[in-house]
């Protein structure tokens, strides 16, 4: 999954909870954001593999 898609699915689920997604830090191979307290370190790649992107969601959707 491309990594503007992953950001923009990320910024929908936290529209749809009525928080904001927060980039807190950017470290040297990943971008840490926020949503409602949980941290969710995203890889600094273009593609994001399939499984970790996955991974990603379900805990946006569990924050």
């Amino acid at each position: 999954m491309q990594k503007r898609v992953l950001l923009r699915e990320l910024r929908r689920i936290a529209a749809d909870k009525g928080a904001d997604l927060v980039l807190a830090r950017q470290g040297a191979r990943h971008e840490i954001y926020t949503l409602q307290g949980v941290s969710l370190p995203v890889p600094r790649h273009r593609e994001i593999a399939e499984g970790t992107a996955e991974t990603l969601i379900k805990a946006a959707e569990g924050a």
